[in-house]
């Protein structure tokens, strides 16, 4: 099936009568999601955000016998590394192309078409890894502070390519925008405010959900391009948080 599909500019949220919200609140997030070193309080998790020459970033996340590693150029091409003794997964996205390797193993997976030959070899490559099951086990019960940093932003979202690959429902579901961030915007936009850079940041996100949420709706009767909505969305909130990176002027250290 060669189906080719890009995102589209219709809104889907819901907007209705929109609340207030606190202006103390979003500069609060900010700031958490310009930490670009944070511990873990509960599992002890070191997740830190550096400086790659040429531009890229990489954001890590540390264990015990745990390593991840991603690296996140400004085109939207990345390189991931996730070892656990006995177990190494290597994901690299370069242009629309994603390369899933483990155990000698390859699959190579269409981001842009409906490509259900190829998600099924990456499921295939994907089961029974340790590697990826020690990461999204400790993600996931990473508190929300350690979630909302700089490098949890980043591995956010490769907790969700994961999520995708895999077959998991609702893996992008549950990332859908908080009502209260619509709600800033307007209030943001009421007020004659001047954008920053998480104000951009955060509207980036909300459109690439809208579309995303009209996308699904467009193509809900046919197999494989769903995941198509998903990657597209995805490869648009990445782009966001590189671009906030780079406009807030976090000071990273170099590797």
């Amino acid at each position: 099936m060669g189906w080719v599909l890009t995102a589209s500019g219709a809104l889907a949220g819901q907007h209705g009568m929109l609340s207030r919200l606190p202006l103390e609140r979003v500069p609060g997030e900010q700031r958490r999601l310009e930490r670009a070193e944070i511990v873990d309080a509960a599992s002890g998790a070191d997740l830190r955000l550096r400086a790659r020459a040429g531009g890229a970033l990489q954001a890590s996340l540390t264990w015990f016998d745990l390593d991840v590693l991603k690296v996140a150029h400004a085109n939207g091409d990345f390189h991931v590394r996730i070892g656990v003794p006995g177990d190494v997964l290597v994901l690299v996205r370069t242009g629309s192309r994603l390369r899933v390797t483990r155990n000698g193993q390859t699959a190579a997976v269409g981001l842009d078409q409906a490509d259900e030959e190829g998600l099924d070899l990456a499921q295939v490559v994907l089961a029974g890894s340790h590697a990826a099951r020690a990461f999204r086990g400790v993600f996931r019960h990473l508190a929300e502070e350690s979630r909302a940093s700089a490098p949890g932003a980043a591995l956010d979202m490769l907790d969700a390519l994961l999520g995708i690959l895999q077959g998991e429902p609702g893996t992008v579901d549950r990332r859908a925008p908080a009502g209260r961030a619509e709600s800033w915007r307007a209030s943001r936009v009421t007020c004659g405010a001047e954008a920053t850079c998480y104000s951009e940041y955060e509207a980036e996100v909300i459109r690439a959900w809208d579309d995303y949420a009209q996308c699904v709706y467009d193509v809900r009767w046919y197999p494989g391009l769903q995941e198509v909505c998903a990657f597209t969305w995805l490869l648009r909130v990445e782009s966001a948080w590189f671009r906030f990176i780079g406009c807030s002027s976090i000071p990273l250290k170099a590797t």
